[in-house]
């Protein structure tokens, strides 16, 4: 019987970003010589990597490291703003872990950095939505590291058996889940990302519990898990 249910953050329960976002952060590195995507790619994604392990502390460290890297005093912890205040929740994701909470225990599991999270959460006045907020820098641990998945039944006092993990990303996610034992969905999106060619070739090997293309979708589906 399923107690606790566990979405991932980004992709899942953030729908995205507005698209000012790439906009802003467009106009912020210009003056720098340097491209969203080149900056995204190859600077700000492996030194968040680190944040997001909670190898690299506070902000100021994850932008002094870029500056490093990039010989330029790029302004990372504006560019950080302006991703923040860009996260897009709908009603309708808050309004379905509103109704979840009345049967199970719901967290969040996710590979991010606490404390934007907890903006987001603040600008979206969510605080308590959730049971648990399980993050990977708070843990020091990434998934499909087991120990961030321990740390988040713990917090819920569940067994794998008793939880569901519901992410869009199969091979990060969803296998070390299934893995552990427990039910897994996966959101299929048309979100264009950089795991999307990773996750079809897993998805040649490995089957979740359950695909759905929207989060509404999942209600009668844990009801029959």
């Amino acid at each position: 019987m399923l107690k606790a249910v566990f979405f991932d953050w980004g992709l899942t329960f953030v729908n995205g970003f507005k698209k000012e976002r790439n906009k802003e952060i467009k106009r912020i590195l210009k003056p720098f010589g340097i491209g969203w995507k080149e900056f995204n790619l190859v600077y700000l994604r492996p030194f968040y990597i680190l944040r997001s392990a909670g190898e690299i502390k506070s902000d100021k460290d994850f932008e002094i490291a870029i500056q490093k890297a990039t010989k330029k005093k790029i302004p990372v912890r504006k560019i950080i703003g302006v991703a923040i205040k860009s996260q897009i929740i709908p009603r309708s994701h808050i309004n379905l872990v509103q109704k979840l909470r009345k049967d199970y225990k719901v967290g969040i599991l996710s590979n991010n950095v606490e404390n934007w999270v907890k903006k987001v959460m603040k600008n979206y006045k969510i605080e308590s939505l959730f049971d648990a907020v399980i993050i990977s820098s708070k843990v020091k641990a990434r998934k499909p590291d087991a120990i961030i998945y321990y740390q988040a039944l713990k917090k819920l006092r569940v067994k794998p058996e008793e939880a569901v993990f519901v992410a869009d990303e199969v091979s990060e996610d969803l296998v070390a889940a299934s893995g552990l034992g427990m039910k897994t969905i996966w959101l299929k999106t048309k979100e264009k990302s950089w795991w999307k060619e990773r996750n079809d070739k897993v998805l040649k090997i490995y089957q979740p519990d359950a695909v759905i293309k929207n989060l509404k979708e999942i209600i009668p589906i844990i009801k029959k898990l």
